[in-house]
């Protein structure tokens, strides 16, 4: 399901949009966790809805160093998605196919982050 853009610049962002749809593989990957894990269910769904929602308001700040230190704060929780990811897949929770493609989106995440990250903090550098 594609939503409309609404104008906000985090529309205009691919990690904005791969971050969504981690965030949805997350929610189905972790409606599917059994039970006695509420807390690496909760942990992933968090990091994950972190990862995005930070991606969201880092992209709507005017100044380069407002938006870098939100991406770094979405970097951090992307990272923590992964390894909460990594966690279900090492106690074998849920199928090794499922988790792959879900870790490798977190990891094409965290590179757009760092991506813009370095171009936030060269802008903030000129400014």
């Amino acid at each position: 399901m594609t939503t409309t853009p609404t104008g906000f610049a985090h529309h205009r962002l691919d990690a904005f949009h791969a971050a969504m749809e981690l965030t949805v593989g997350v929610e189905r990957l972790a409606a599917a966790l059994p039970r006695g894990h509420a807390d690496l269910k909760d942990q992933v769904r968090r990091a994950a809805s972190a990862t995005m929602r930070n991606i969201t308001e880092g992209a709507n700040r005017w100044a380069p160093r407002d938006k870098a230190a939100r991406f770094i704060i979405a970097r951090g929780e992307c990272a923590e998605c992964d390894a909460a990811l990594e966690m279900t897949q090492r106690l074998r929770l849920v199928p090794d196919r499922e988790v792959d493609v879900l870790r490798h989106l977190a990891r094409r995440v965290g590179a757009m982050l760092t991506a813009l990250i370095k171009r936030q903090q060269q802008a903030a550098q000129f400014r």
